[in-house]
């Protein structure tokens, strides 16, 4: 193993681990905040920083343009599914049914 291997595995390591650390704290968040707003808000920045930071490692450890492309992909994609799903999750805990086309045209 060469020096830059040796580095590249090394801040991979730190990345992965970072991720594990901030998604670790956001269940015990989950499990210490006293109500579903708090809970909500640690399970969302749980989700968006550790995702970037176990993204990041897994780009480090295994570089290819293609492994790139897919990861980033699915990046994206979890960013965007997962506030629209926690704000509908948070609709649902309040008591508000999100509303449907027709209803709203109907107004």
């Amino acid at each position: 193993m060469t020096f830059a291997e040796g580095v590249r595995l090394a801040i991979g390591g730190i990345l992965m681990l970072g991720g594990l650390f901030v998604f670790v704290s956001s269940v015990i968040g989950n499990f210490r905040f006293p109500d579903a707003a708090t809970r909500m808000h640690s399970a969302a920045l749980g989700d968006t920083l550790g995702i970037l930071l176990a993204f990041a490692g897994l780009a480090v450890l295994c570089f290819s343009a293609g492994l790139l492309l897919k990861l980033g992909i699915i990046l994206l994609m979890m960013w965007v599914a997962g506030p629209a799903c926690s704000h509908l999750i948070a609709g649902m805990l309040a008591g508000k049914e999100p509303e449907k086309k027709e209803e709203k045209r109907k107004k």
